[in-house]
């Protein structure tokens, strides 16, 4: 008998300022931290340690945000690892093992991409997708120039998915609207305690770092601090990130960066417009599932299939979330007809894997978007897309997030249907 629990997180978001010298460095736990960037190192004259934590040297080639994502076309046999680097280091590697000192060199692909360059900063971006491996298993591996050792990150492990024939209880831990700032510091303490022993994987709903908003901090108002942002975050959660694989959907804050810089900068708009972002540093898999990039696609955990959809573009009506005036969101494809041939064949596929999730970034009911119980604004289209297609294929479980409301109200009956989830917090600042 499978038994799942969903742990479902809320937390709110403040941009902050984020510069990659020793001002990023600081003490954690004894340690410095982020650990990919920074290092114990005194110097004469010294008066705490955390003067002491300083950048590492050659710090533009270190592996730095290294995060994970289940893949492959059959569950268990793949996993994707992803990381940055200031530097196009050429010859990016990954190795694996059955222990920390059996690691051997992984004969893949890694791809490297950059989406945003100016004189001052550039960061490349590397996916490589390991496969032939055996589902829940735990393995060990590093990343880094195959050519010089001490440019490898730490040695780091995950375990692969569970078949649908494994009837062993995992938790899964669900959240969205997770930025960087004061608001978050518990959230992201908190959920960086958690390992591979824990969750098996997180499911991010959407609006990821909250980059796009770091001119609302008044400080950073006419300042350019979106990639900035993104950086920190990802290395804030990379204790976590690293180890759980770490799947995530699109939310309205990866559309693209407004700040007063942004828009008044056709160049900063175009390359960082249309969820350039989160496709380049994210890798789901779109590719085994027939998805758009990380727009939308599919997979297996166990008994479930997992549907992540775009509740941000490719639908009738669907929100534009344009704020500049050089950038044309979305248009990454026939969304609704790869939702339906994706639940149909889930659908065929219920005596494997019986239960069937649908997750979004927008809720496609909420009591705070109707009037006199007729839904309004972006959830009466949601609806109008989405809503025959879960009833059709008997979605058992929605999950969304943007706005946190529980509204309980009369007398509770068996519809008969699946199971409807709002998580979250509506962003506040």
């Amino acid at each position: 008998m499978h038994s799942l629990c969903l742990l479902a997180l809320a937390a709110a978001d403040v941009v902050a300022n984020v510069v990659v010298d020793d001002n990023t460095c600081h003490r954690s736990n004894g340690a410095c931290e982020p650990q990919s960037l920074c290092e114990y190192n005194y110097n004469f004259g010294d008066l705490s340690f955390n003067q002491s934590c300083r950048v590492k040297d050659g710090v533009n080639f270190y592996p730095q945000q290294i995060h994970l994502a289940f893949a492959g076309a059959k569950v268990g046999t793949a996993m994707t690892v992803s990381w940055a680097t200031f530097e196009d280091v050429s010859d990016s590697s990954v190795w694996v093992g059955s222990s920390e000192d059996s690691l051997e060199l992984v004969d893949t692909p890694v791809s490297s991409d950059s989406y945003y360059s100016d004189v001052e900063y550039n960061l490349f971006h590397h996916h490589a997708t390991i496969t032939g491996l055996k589902p829940r298993t735990k393995y060990f591996y590093k990343v880094g120039s195959r050519g010089d050792e001490k440019y490898t990150s730490d040695v780091s492990l995950f375990i692969t998915a569970l078949p649908a024939t494994d009837d062993s209880t995992f938790n899964v831990l669900i959240y969205g609207d997770l930025g960087d700032g004061e608001n978050s510091v518990d959230a992201i303490a908190a959920v960086n305690k958690l390992t591979s022993d824990d969750i098996v994987l997180v499911y991010h709903l959407g609006d990821i770092s909250y980059a796009d908003n770091d001119f609302l901090e008044v400080k950073q108002a006419a300042g350019f601090f979106y990639e900035e942002v993104y950086i920190k975050w990802m290395n804030s959660l990379m204790p976590l990130m690293s180890s759980v694989p770490y799947m995530v959907l699109v939310g309205n804050h990866e559309a693209e960066c407004h700040s007063p810089r942004c828009q008044a900068s056709r160049t900063k708009s175009k390359a960082l417009g249309n969820y350039t972002a989160y496709n380049t540093r994210f890798k789901m898999p779109y590719e085994e599932s027939g998805g758009a990039l990380n727009m939308w696609h599919s997979f297996d955990h166990g008994p479930i299939h997992f549907t992540s959809v775009s509740s941000e573009s490719d639908y009738p009506d669907a929100p534009a979330n344009v704020f500049t005036a050089w950038t044309d969101n979305g248009n990454f494809g026939d969304q609704l007809s790869w939702i339906e041939a994706d639940l149909k064949k889930a659908d065929a596929n219920r005596a494997n894997v019986p239960w069937i999730f649908v997750d979004m970034h927008r809720p496609i009911y909420s009591v705070l978007n109707s009037e006199n119980d007729v839904p309004i604004d972006h959830t009466s289209k949601i609806q109008a897309a989405f809503e025959d297609l879960l009833l059709k294929y008997k979605v058992d479980v929605v999950l969304t997030m943007k706005i946190w409301v529980l509204d309980v109200e009369g007398e509770s009956h068996d519809a008969g249907m699946g199971v409807y989830f709002e998580l979250g917090p509506d962003r506040s600042r």
